[in-house]
């Protein structure tokens, strides 16, 4: 029979979920054996690691319920061992990872604290510098165990709190952002932090639909460009065509602005799916050849890329 565990849906939710396929061939993998491969590890009777397996033996009652108890003493050391047991995971998103590290660094700099907001004391002005420096210890000792910046971290822990109040506000999102299917400035989420509750709505609405934000701010600029060429006399056409002209390029150029994010999409979508295409040298000269052709296309029309080469030059120095 089953024991019976709880599920806390904050330690639940620092955990990658599994895809379909991953937890069928967990399943299959349990089913096989008999048994757990690994225990799940628990505290205080809550799961802390094993949620996908718990949630299997619940429609095979027949398999025994192996468990481990993890000698913690707070929620928030429980929380820093979720994050970084996560972390030494492989298969992780960008975005996963960044929500990880920020969800550590905020139990962290809570962990030890005792009482609430009505008993503890008002601390000192010592106390609050040696707060201030402990926090900056931890910052940056979470940053060099994950070869990442200082600010980077603190960062992370703004993002990671915007995720959250997002799930608040739109229950679900959080896991579309956190898979990569749901791209969206980490702007926004820090914005969303900081915003008044009045403010939460438009704030969402921008999360959940960045690429037509991107793509009206550029069709905006496109139109601005061309407003700009028409002011010069030798380029205006008769004022009765100039407003049809007018629509009618920026038509084009928007169409041309799209193409050129979808394929900057789906390039991105490529190389997070396939890293090694980035990171082997035989893959590289494969790729640098497929960008040697379009380079030499756009050259063929009588564009200029040297300026534009030269300015991502600079920008990597």
């Amino acid at each position: 029979m089953t024991q019976t565990l709880r599920i806390d849906p904050e330690f639940k939710a620092q955990i990658p979920p599994l895809t379909q396929e991953e937890r069928k061939q967990l399943e299959e993998n349990i089913l096989a054996e008999g048994a757990l491969l690994a225990p799940i590890l628990v505290w205080n009777g809550t799961i802390v690691d094993g949620h996908n397996r718990y949630e299997i033996l619940q429609s095979h009652p027949e398999i025994p319920c192996s468990v481990r108890n993890l000698e913690l003493e707070t929620r928030d050391e429980v929380l820093v061992w979720i994050c970084k047991h996560q972390l030494g995971r492989r298969n992780l998103t960008p975005e996963q990872k960044k929500f990880l590290v920020g969800k550590q660094y905020d139990a962290e700099k809570h962990d030890g604290f005792h009482g609430n907001q009505h008993t503890r004391p008002v601390p000192s002005a010592d106390a609050q510098n040696e707060h201030q420096q402990t926090s900056e210890k931890t910052c940056e000792r979470i940053a060099r165990e994950n070869h990442i910046s200082a600010s980077a971290v603190r960062r992370a822990a703004l993002f990671a709190a915007g995720v959250d109040l997002a799930e608040e506000l739109c229950p679900g999102i959080r896991q579309r952002v956190l898979s990569g299917d749901l791209k969206a400035p980490d702007a926004l989420f820090e914005r969303l932090t900081k915003a008044r509750p009045e403010d939460y709505d438009a704030l969402l609405e921008q999360i959940k639909n960045p690429q037509s934000r991107a793509k009206s701010a550029a069709k905006q600029k496109l139109v601005q460009t061309h407003r700009s060429a028409l002011s010069n006399s030798s380029l205006a056409p008769p004022p009765g065509e100039r407003k049809s002209v007018l629509e009618e390029t920026t038509s084009i150029y928007g169409q041309l602005a799209d193409a050129a994010t979808i394929m900057q999409e789906r390039w991105n979508t490529t190389f997070k799916q396939t890293p090694t295409l980035l990171t082997s040298s035989e893959q590289r000269k494969v790729v640098q050849a497929i960008l040697d052709k379009h380079l030499a296309y756009l050259a063929a029309l009588g564009f200029d890329l040297s300026g534009v080469m030269e300015s991502k030059r600079e920008q990597s120095a």
